[in-house]
């Protein structure tokens, strides 16, 4: 028997055909990670599909059962960055199936490769922390892992899933347990952003249910009532962060909005494309006032010989200072040059990249 095929449009003028061996995928996660393995599709993106009921308009896709084979589905890039493609080039070619060869393709990147290359190039570039900040040091995972939740939450959910595979009952969830394994969830996705995206509370929601399937809900994807819970969940807990001072989230503040902005859904500062640390803590000890004249001795520094290692030791000290600025007071990029001359230095550049700070200001 054939396996099913769906013609995927990736871009205007880009109509490329997917097969899927294994057959159709069995949740939206996983047809999204399907897409960007077989296409090399480096953004966020949603699906929609061409719905009969509507004249084949296309519809937002928001579950797997609406695919039908031999189907058109077509990617809508949520941010894009300008000049750049979304899908890698090197995968363009116009027909692609999930062979073994296609995955391990996958496995590398230009990014990884120029890593790599500068890392053994150049050996007198020296990566350094920044700080004592605590910054994130990884990009939303392409398998979310589920944390370990507390002792007795895991007794009941593998004790679940035990009369699951028996029975078929699904676990009758009470209150208390399902609060704290939305709190445990929600710790887990701030260690990677703060304002998780549609996609991502999918992915979350998603792996729940696979490693849990007595959680599974009577609903087109299983998981509708976990996705919106974690929303709220996710809500709930910016507000707590918010008050302890967290930056990341304070900055959202309606107090620390002009008065034209001041409603809680406008101009939310948030990161909108690969930026792992938006908006981070200052190093334990340091004010805006120190690093500020941390700044000001990297004018003199800049211009003097052999100080790249005291330069790039106190661009690393005011990472968050800079961050700060660009977020709060968005300079063009002439005042920016101004005012961090380092910044556009070749080196600086370099260990922003290599050392996986996707913000380089």
């Amino acid at each position: 028997m054939a396996h099913p095929k769906l013609r995927v449009i990736v871009e205007d003028n880009d109509y490329r055909r997917l097969d899927l061996p294994s057959g159709m995928p069995e949740t939206l996660t996983e047809l999204h990670n399907t897409i960007r393995e077989a296409f090399g599709v480096e953004h966020d993106f949603n699906i929609q599909f061409m719905d009969p009921d509507f004249n084949n308009d296309f519809m937002n896709l928001t579950t797997v059962q609406d695919l039908q084979d031999r189907g058109t589905i077509k990617l809508v890039y949520m941010q894009n960055v300008v000049g750049v493609s979304p899908v890698s080039s090197l995968r363009s070619t116009p027909s692609t199936s999930l062979s073994s060869e296609t995955l391990v393709s996958s496995q590398s990147s230009p990014c990884a490769s120029s890593i790599h290359a500068s890392s053994t190039d150049s050996d007198s570039t020296i990566i350094l922390k920044h700080s004592d900040s605590e910054l994130r040091e990884r990009a939303w995972p392409r398998n979310f892992p589920i944390p370990r939740f507390s002792y007795n939450v895991e007794m009941q959910l593998q004790q679940g899933n035990e009369s699951f595979r028996d029975t078929g009952n699904q676990l009758k969830i009470a209150p208390g347990l399902k609060s704290e394994i939305l709190e445990k969830l929600a710790e887990e996705i701030f260690l990677y952003t703060a304002y998780p995206q549609n996609y991502q509370i999918d992915d979350v929601a998603g792996a729940l249910i696979k490693k849990f399937p007595c959680l599974k809900e009577q609903s087109a994807t299983g998981y509708y009532s976990w996705m919106i819970s974690l929303k709220y969940k996710m809500a709930n807990y910016r507000t707590k962060m918010r008050i302890i001072g967290c930056p990341e989230v304070t900055v959202n503040a309606l107090k620390n909005k002009s008065s034209d902005e001041c409603l809680p859904a406008k101009n939310v500062k948030k990161p909108k494309k690969a930026e792992v640390n938006f908006f981070p803590s200052h190093p334990a000890g340091e004010t805006d006032e120190s690093l500020e004249k941390v700044r000001l001795e990297l004018l003199v520094d800049i211009r003097q010989r052999n100080t790249a290692s005291r330069v790039r030791e106190k661009m690393s000290k005011t990472f968050s200072y800079r961050r700060k600025e660009v977020v709060q007071e968005k300079p063009t990029a002439g005042e920016v040059k101004t005012r961090w001359p380092a910044l556009f230095h070749i080196s600086e550049v370099g260990i922003y990249c290599t050392s996986l700070n996707l913000c380089l200001l």
